[in-house]
């Protein structure tokens, strides 16, 4: 029988508790965070956050604009992600950032939160 090998941002997603989902610099008609606690609605947040990880990882010179804080128990800060508008993710375990596997979902989640504006489109996708 084969070992199952754990990638390190499954075993964060293992530990997570709560994830607060920031926007760096929200607009007038946008939340500027929304608290993730329930384990389905972190179970459907993950798999939106699914990255290529066959991709090298690059680095973009922005600061990134949602940022996505993942605690475990007690509050513990377990791991920052953050997303770039051009689709990707950055987790600094990777060294870069890596791209997106569901962007229009994940724009699309963030959407129905309040978080961003824009009727689910994905930054940089024509609508």
């Amino acid at each position: 029988m084969g070992v199952i090998g754990l990638r390190r941002v499954d075993a964060l997603w293992a530990g997570a508790r709560s994830v607060e989902v920031e926007l760096r610099w929200p607009g007038e008609e946008e939340r500027s965070s929304v608290m993730v606690g329930g384990v389905a609605e972190i179970a459907e947040l993950a798999g939106l956050l699914e990255t290529d990880g066959t991709a090298a990882p690059f680095t973009c010179m922005c600061l990134g604009e949602v940022t996505f804080t993942v605690r475990g128990e007690r509050g513990v800060v377990l791991g920052v992600l953050t997303h770039h508008l051009d689709g990707g993710l950055d987790w600094d375990q990777w060294g870069g950032e890596l791209p997106l596997l569901h962007p229009r979902g994940l724009s699309r989640w963030l959407a129905r939160r309040g978080v961003v504006t824009g009727g689910g489109v994905a930054w940089g996708d024509p609508p």
